[in-house]
C-alpha cells in the first residue's frame, strides 16, 4: 500500500505512487493488472501449422490452454510455424497448460502431429 507520491513530470506533470522508507527513500508502488475480460478459442487440431492460432495482445495477461487433441500439439510463442524440431512447448491429449505470464501477450502458433480433438484455450485481457 503506497504511502506517499514523487512527482515526475513527463510533461504536464503527474505523480507516482510510493512506499517512503526510513531515510527519506521511495520506493515506486507497482500494482498488478487483473483481468476484466475472459474469452475463449477453439482450435480443431490439424498436422498443418496455424501460425499464429491466436493472435498477440498487449492486454492479455493470462492464458490458460486444455489438450483435447487426439495426439500432441507442438507450440510457439510467436509467429512461426512449430515443427517437431523447433517448438516451445508441447501438449499431450488431456494436457492443462498455463502459459507464463511473461509470454502471454505473445502470438501463439499450433501444429498436431495428428488431425483430430481440439485446443480450448482461455484468453484473460485487462483493460
Amino acid at each position: 500500500m503506497a504511502d506517499s507520491n514523487v512527482a515526475v513530470t513527463p510533461g504536464s506533470g503527474a505523480t507516482v505512487d510510493t512506499f517512503q522508507v526510513a531515510g527519506g527513500d521511495h520506493q515506486q508502488v507497482v500494482r498488478e493488472a487483473r483481468a476484466t475480460a475472459v474469452s475463449t478459442n477453439t482450435w480443431t487440431v490439424s498436422a498443418t501449422a496455424s501460425a499464429p492460432q491466436i493472435a498477440a495482445d498487449a492486454s492479455r495477461v493470462a492464458v490458460t490452454m486444455v489438450s483435447i487433441a487426439n495426439g500432441r500439439v507442438y507450440l510457439r510463442f510467436d509467429s512461426t510455424a512449430p515443427t517437431a524440431a523447433a517448438h516451445h512447448w508441447y501438449l499431450e491429449p488431456g494436457d492443462r497448460y498455463e502459459v507464463p505470464a511473461e509470454m502471454c501477450t505473445q502470438p501463439v502458433s499450433m501444429i498436431g502431429v495428428a488431425a483430430g480433438g481440439t485446443i480450448v484455450t482461455t484468453l484473460a485481457t485487462a483493460s
